[in-house]
């Protein structure tokens, strides 16, 4: 997916899309895991790589840039 490239960002891929709008959605690791059928430590590996794509130092940084690019759906942090 190109989603990120087009706003001068690494692409993102599907996996990592669908753990970020379940990360911002507020659950877990382990929730989203069983969800994606990935153990939480392949979530974790997940959203970290999105957060270095981003550019942001975690996912509360993360989160709110996604919601700004539109990425996910605005959230009251």
């Amino acid at each position: 997916m190109d989603l990120g490239k087009d706003r001068g960002l690494l692409p993102f891929t599907r996996t990592e899309l669908e753990c970020l709008r379940k990360c911002a959605m507020g659950k877990t690791d382990l929730q989203i895991g069983l969800e994606l059928e990935l153990t939480a430590g392949e979530v974790a590996s997940v959203l970290n790589v999105v957060m270095l794509k981003l550019r942001v130092p975690n996912r509360l940084a993360g989160l709110a840039k996604a919601g700004r690019l539109g990425l996910v759906d605005q959230i009251d942090c």
